[in-house]
């Protein structure tokens, strides 16, 4: 009888160890970035990332760092046919995003991305007439940024 298989977040879990914020991998590599057979970079699975067409992307600088919360998440657009939507994702990091849909979200990152940048104020945020819970998603979103 062959062995029970173990759970990838099991495996993910005894290959990376915490030190000073960081999760560091301290699993196999591949060409300088940590790897896991099957899915790539461990970081794919803890931010729940399972479309070739959505890449992660350290921006910590460390090397086998594989913390989600260190990771900018990039979803590309289909060139090939422009009729394709971008791949769905939802962020496991945000916790209470489950009752905006798709193109909800994309307005909230948007507008949270003008306001830490300094491209927007909060009075212009308010004057595209959003609901009541985007527009308080968004405040808090950007004032802990």
């Amino acid at each position: 009888m062959a062995p029970q298989k173990i759970p990838v977040r099991v495996r993910i879990d005894r290959l990376a160890r915490r030190d000073d914020g960081h999760l560091i991998w301290t699993g196999r590599l591949k060409r300088r970035r940590p790897y896991l057979k099957g899915f790539g970079n461990p970081a794919r699975v803890l931010l729940e990332v399972n479309h070739e067409a959505i890449q992660v992307r350290n921006t910590c600088g460390v090397e086998r760092c594989i913390e989600p919360h260190h990771y900018k998440v990039v979803r590309e657009k289909p060139f090939k046919y422009d009729g394709d939507p971008r791949p769905a994702w939802r962020d496991p990091r945000v916790h209470n995003s489950g009752h905006f849909n798709e193109c909800e979200l994309e307005v909230i990152d948007l507008e949270v991305h003008g306001l830490i940048k300094g491209e927007t104020t909060e009075e212009d945020v308010r004057a595209v007439g959003l609901k009541r819970e985007m527009l308080e998603e968004i405040f808090r979103r950007a004032r802990s940024a």
